[in-house]
């Protein structure tokens, strides 16, 4: 019998036919309207009363349920209507399998159940157990693919969709996932787990990595069970740490998680799907509902395939009485989960190993509300162009286990392990994309963030990134994510943005790196990283929490790697000298305070240092970062200033204050590795931090050329050192240092320009800097962006300058001289220096 297409599914299949590709995502449907959900997780809702208590039973074995004649292999049937069909039987493999509107299929549950079809299309209920009676035996949906290329109501190939129906699996309640108790040495066939799970012999469970090497990620089989120990069918490949760490008094868990894969309730391709890459996908769309627990799903995705996601909930609006929980996903050619255009959606202790792309997926920007919380992703692979894979977005070259598009949802104690790219990937767009780019009205860079608490990354490039937001056009950019009270409207009051309690361990790159105004990182747990956290930010600081270098975990490099001392794994086997630290400054103003710090140690491969600088730094900085409250558990040392790059002029301004004296033993010193600053009389060189402590205070000095002309270099003097800057990248107009207050400085450009603008920032009312600049003519200056004639320095002699209050300039023998004074409620002096009337 033909699949039934209501009026309702032919618009629903138009619009998925018509549906882009801007968000490398899903299909269709007008995105809902109203204002963001809170990101407090919805409650639970009641499931609505199924209709089979309602319905005549009737059994899929018995002839008379099909008018005489059982469904024959190959066949596309659709279930009689009105009834509640049993199955009881094993069918022949089907060519499809439509249940429409007001008829359920239910597996019956006195034996093992297997359905195989080419694709199943539910418009009432299909039912594999309850909630209150999860299914006891073994049921498995196998979609079969005799006939490739099929595309069933647009939703494609070897799908199971769901439209406008509802899909109850339920599997029995098992361990999803717990953590070794115990090191899991290479070679062994023992795991001891933190707790005694219900797994079985023949179970196949993933065992994450603990080293930087993503693919030390392992899949095995139990043989038995006793107690809290798992025996192997196999000896492992490597080793997983599970001992307890301790570092100077220091603690912190870098336990490999051990998760299930295996369960009762089963959808997936046959086997040929691990030749053509085409899986099994399910797609919950329209008017849907979708509880699934205790299901598995493997050999699911599609390729290299926009919509064909192995578990889909594809812009259902708000959907509290849907979830996913309890439940894996494992061997997919194309994501994990996969939410867009869906709000209050609870996506609950999953299990997921070996996917390609982006793994758990907010995909357009507008899904808000929804609850993220206690998953395990495991194994995230990039694209690989030798095996003819193509990322779906520009992102997916660097794939994220958690790709977030919108603040205001719950993400709370999940894992990520494993992955090629990033394990929290904040990806937050200006406005939705794709499907929800009409929704102008929703700005995810300005929206207070919902609960992002204790989660944990490890095995990654980057932990946790706040960073390039995705585009329309599905690249990513820079992205600076400052919440505001009303996001609408950037001038409303700030909101601090909390993410408490991260752990990130063994990423190459970074634990954290943050992008924005107005963070907090609370009391997080960063160890064993290259970088425990950058913060590209401004008003942001890493507040409480532990900073390790290095911890008695290993970790197992491959025999062409270097190593660090005994033997040990670095981050960066490409760049072996890579000074590891805890606390990168970088621009801001951002703080540390109150970290506990050890486990720092320098040897003969690299550097090491408790704090420091973002290294190659070409950019500006502010030399009023700070550090406060800070413990030092060991002898590590505190600082490390890499030597300056010539093209880098952040290496040449690397400068904070130290505010209680936590970092230098005496409050209000600065520590700075300036050429221009550490060495004048007052400060004390200090060899091993390739930097010197200084009194004083200190400014950002910046020179631009407004008519984007080249300035370079552009040479800066001072009382007590030289520094040639060349410029910050992008258009190389902008020259910046540090500078200490109520010093003179002279600025000799490499070239002339009509128009240039000078000042000082991050400063307080009344402090002052004097700069003086060659000038060919006396020129006419500004003050603080007002070009206006009433607002025109006037001109005194050098001698009178110093006594002057920022309103004035002296000019004598092609040399112009500035006292750049801070005014009353600004934080910051500017002039604009032209060489005609209102820089005309």
């Amino acid at each position: 019998m033909p699949v039934r297409r209501s009026a309702t599914v032919l618009l629903l299949t138009a619009l998925l036919t018509a549906c882009g590709s801007g968000s490398g995502g899903s299909g269709t449907s007008t995105p809902p309207s109203g204002a963001p959900t809170p990101p407090a997780p919805a409650p639970s809702a009641p499931a609505p009363t199924s209709p089979a208590a309602a319905l005549p039973t009737v059994k899929w074995s018995n002839p008379a349920t099909w008018g005489g004649v059982l469904p024959a292999a190959g066949q596309q049937i659709t279930l009689p209507a009105g009834k509640r069909v049993l199955l009881d039987t094993t069918p022949p493999d089907l060519g499809g399998l439509t249940i429409p509107t007001g008829t359920v299929l239910e597996f019956d549950d006195s034996a093992d159940r297997t359905l195989r079809a080419e694709w199943l299309m539910v418009h009432g209920e299909l039912r594999v157990g309850s909630e209150a009676k999860p299914f006891t035996h073994h049921a498995e949906i196998l979609l079969t693919n005799a006939v490739p290329g099929e595309d069933v109501m647009s939703m494609g190939d070897r799908v199971l969709g769901v439209m406008d129906g509802t899909l109850e699996l339920h599997g029995q309640p098992r361990v999803a996932w717990t953590r070794l108790n115990a090191t899991a040495r290479r070679g062994s066939t023992t795991l001891t787990l933190e707790r005694a799970p219900d797994w079985q012999p023949g179970d196949s469970l993933t065992v994450t990595s603990t080293d930087f090497n993503a693919n030390q990620t392992e899949q095995v089989t139990v043989q038995r069970v006793s107690g809290s120990a798992v025996t192997l069918a196999a000896p492992l490949r490597y080793t997983h740490w599970g001992d307890p760490i301790t570092v100077a008094g220091l603690s912190v868990n870098e336990r490999a998680e051990v998760g299930l894969l295996t369960r009762n309730v089963r959808v997936a391709a046959t086997d040929d799907a691990t030749q053509t890459r085409v899986g099994a996908h399910v797609m919950i769309m329209g008017a849907a509902q979708a509880r699934i627990e205790g299901a598995e799903f493997t050999r699911v995705g599609q390729l290299n395939t926009l919509r064909r996601y192995p578990v889909h909930f594809h812009q259902l609006g708000s959907a509290p009485a849907s979830y996913l929980r309890g439940s894996s996903v494992h061997e997919s050619y194309n994501r994990c989960v996969v939410v867009h255009g869906t709000r209050d959606l609870r996506v609950q202790d999953n299990v997921t190993f070996d996917n390609i792309g982006h793994c758990l997926f907010l995909e357009d920007g507008d899904e808000t509300g929804n609850t993220l919380s206690g998953n395990l992703v495991t194994r995230v692979r990039a694209p690989d162009a030798k095996q003819g894979q193509t990322p779906l977005l520009d992102s997916d070259k660097r794939p994220a286990g958690y790709w977030i598009t919108h603040p205001a949802n719950t993400v709370r104690n999940n894992v990520a392990a494993g992955v090629d790219g990033t394990g929290f990937w904040l990806a937050f767009p200006e406005h939705p994309t794709g499907l929800a780019s009409a929704r102008t009205d929703l700005w995810p860079r300005r929206t207070p963030l919902g609960d992002f608490s204790g989660n944990t990354a490890h095995s990654t490039d980057r932990g946790l990134n706040l960073d390039n937001g995705p585009k329309a056009d599905g690249t990513t950019e820079v992205t600076y994510y400052a919440p505001v009270t009303t996001p609408s409207d950037p001038k409303s009051a700030p909101v601090t943005a909390t993410l408490s309690d991260f752990t990130a361990y063994k990423n190459r790159d970074h634990g954290v790196w943050l992008r924005g105004k107005g963070h907090v990182l609370l009391n997080a747990t960063l160890a064993d990283n290259g970088v425990g956290a950058t913060f590209a930010s401004d008003a942001s600081t890493l507040r409480g929490g532990l900073l390790i270098g290095e911890t008695p975990n290993l970790g197992q490099p491959e025999g062409w790697e270097p190593t660090g001392t005994g033997g040990r794994a670095l981050p960066r086997p490409w760049d072996p000298g890579f000074p590891i630290r805890g606390y990168q400054f970088y621009d801001g103003h951002v703080t540390i305070d109150g970290a506990a710090l050890a486990g720092f140690t320098p040897d003969a491969t690299r550097q090491a240092s408790g704090l420091g600088y973002l290294t190659k730094n070409a950019f500006s900085v502010v030399p009023t970062n700070n550090a406060l409250n800070l413990r030092w558990a060991d002898a590590s040392p505190r600082v490390y200033f890499p030597a300056a790059q010539p093209d880098r002029d952040g290496d040449k301004a690397a400068t904070f204050l130290d505010t209680d004296g936590t970092v230098t033993g005496t409050a209000g010193l600065t520590v700075t590795a300036s050429p221009l600053l550490k060495g004048a009389p007052d400060c004390t060189p200090n060899a091993g931090w390739n930097a010197s402590t200084c009194p004083g205070a200190y400014t950002r000095l910046w020179l631009q050329d407004v008519t984007g002309g080249k300035l370079a270099p552009v040479t800066v003097t001072g009382p007590h050192g030289t520094v040639s800057l060349t410029g910050t990248p992008g258009n190389f107009t902008s020259f910046s240092t540090s500078a200490r207050l109520n010093q003179t400085y002279t600025l000799t450009p490499s070239a002339a320009s009509p128009h240039l603008r000078l000042g000082l920032q991050n400063r307080q009312p009344g402090d002052t800097l004097t700069v003086t600049l060659p000038a060919a003519a006396e020129p006419r200056i500004y003050r603080d962006w007002w070009i206006d004639n009433r607002n025109l320095l006037k001109k005194v002699t050098p001698a009178a300058l110093p006594g002057t209050t920022g309103d004035s300039y002296a000019y004598e023998n092609g040399q112009l001289t500035l006292k750049l004074v801070v005014q009353a409620s600004r934080d910051s002096a500017q002039v604009e220096i032209c060489t005609t009337d209102l820089c005309k």
